[in-house]
């Protein structure tokens, strides 16, 4: 049998089961690399039984791959189905997906919106996708991560209105409202009444034991300014009144969050601690042990981009062109690609630099932006360049597979 006719017998040919992913249900299509359909556009319901009947359907065919955009965690049971078959799974990036979707017909269906996304495959390059990568899997944590982020910063936004509500000279008591040892004390005493009457042993004691220190003497000064304070406050609602129910209820919530937080942290860190890329990109001065968990939980396996211009771009700090002629516009950066991947490293080069002003001023990141400031450039777009030069680095140590030294 000659090569042609076993390639058109489907020994080699890749065959390309598709989702478009939504809500409990998809759409799906089964097609070869050639666009022959082998099964049209077809609803399939999210549940075993269902799943079970188009894997027996599908199985027998050589060079099995699954396609599917990443359509917030809706994909998931889709892509963990078919993972634990053994069969390569691909999440593209929906911005990829659309970029494509936009060259072709501008019709929306979504037994046409699966097509788009087989033909998207197969017109497109391999470093746009999530396969079967180490990384990326823990995404749905990072995005948790994010999550309980935005709502934490939303819970201490209420949480400071209400402060002003019931006792506004708690700022004057606690450098940081948002320490244990605050949220504990003013959840307990959320009201002026509630310990202006109090011994002032039992509140040393109190704050003492929620410190977890074994000297009592130490906050004396701190609750004699409390009840200082509460005696003349000007607290205009009484301690049983909505608004003190609301800021005990918001600082249960602020609690919650940062111990979901800090258990999200913890188990990034541990998944990740052991792998190649972590231990390259941790050894980068400016990343933490959970900005480079994070950073890659979002970004991937940096070393399926075929080169530093690619992973620049996915970032999205790569600058958007327009040329005409012999004209030229460098305009802003594009913002297309990995949006919390692109924070990440602005922290760490923020980082970089307030430790480099004090600390040590050979980082190479930290010379640059000093260049480029002394080039008169914006903060803005010295801390971009900063971010590009980052990027450049760690593509080269992750693509080499080597340490970060300081030269």
């Amino acid at each position: 049998m000659v090569l042609t006719e076993i390639f058109m017998k489907g020994v080699f040919m890749k065959h390309i089961l598709s989702f478009d992913v939504a809500k409990g249900k998809s759409v799906y299509c089964f097609i070869d690399e050639l666009k022959n359909v082998i099964i049209d556009a077809t609803l399939i319901e999210h549940n075993k039984s269902e799943f079970d009947k188009l894997y027996s359907l599908i199985k027998d065919y050589s060079n099995l791959i699954i396609i599917m955009e990443s359509t917030s965690i809706y994909h998931l049971p889709v892509e963990n189905y078919f993972r634990s078959k053994g069969i390569d799974t691909i999440v593209i990036n929906p911005k990829l997906v659309k970029q494509f979707k936009d060259t072709l017909n501008k019709s929306k269906t979504d037994k046409l919106d699966c097509f788009k996304i087989a033909r998207c495959y197969l017109g497109t390059i391999d470093n746009f996708y999530f396969k079967n990568d180490e990384y990326f899997m823990y995404n749905p944590l990072a995005h948790q991560y994010w999550s309980l982020v935005e709502g934490q910063t939303r819970l201490k936004n209420r949480y400071k209105q209400l402060i002003e509500i019931v006792f506004p000279e708690f700022n004057l008591i606690f450098n940081d409202l948002y320490d244990d040892l605050a949220l504990n004390f003013i959840h307990d005493f959320p009201h002026p009444v509630l310990f202006v009457n109090r011994r002032i042993d039992y509140l040393m004691n109190y704050l003492k034991d929620k410190n977890g220190t074994t000297k009592a003497y130490r906050f004396k000064n701190k609750v004699l300014k409390m009840k200082e304070l509460a005696s003349n406050s000007l607290c205009f609602v009484s301690f049983d009144s909505l608004q003190v129910q609301n800021l005990v209820q918001t600082i249960e919530m602020i609690q919650y969050h940062k111990s979901e937080i800090t258990k999200i942290k913890n188990q990034l860190i541990e998944e990740m601690k052991d792998k190649k890329l972590f231990k390259i990109i941790n050894s980068i001065p400016g990343f933490g042990e959970f900005s480079t968990a994070l950073f890659l939980a979002e970004v991937g396996d940096i070393t399926r981009f075929d080169d530093k211009y690619q992973f620049i771009s996915f970032i999205g700090i790569d600058s958007l062109t327009s040329q005409s002629g012999i004209s030229a516009y460098h305009g802003p950066i594009s913002k297309s690609g990995c949006k919390f991947g692109r924070t990440i490293l602005f922290n760490v080069v923020t980082t970089i630099i307030q430790i480099s002003a004090h600390a040590d001023k050979t980082n190479p990141i930290y010379l640059f932006f000093r260049k480029k400031q002394s080039e008169g450039k914006h903060h803005y777009k010295c801390i971009i360049a900063c971010s590009t030069k980052l990027c450049k680095i760690i593509y080269k140590l992750c693509s080499s597979n080597c340490l970060y030294e300081n030269k």
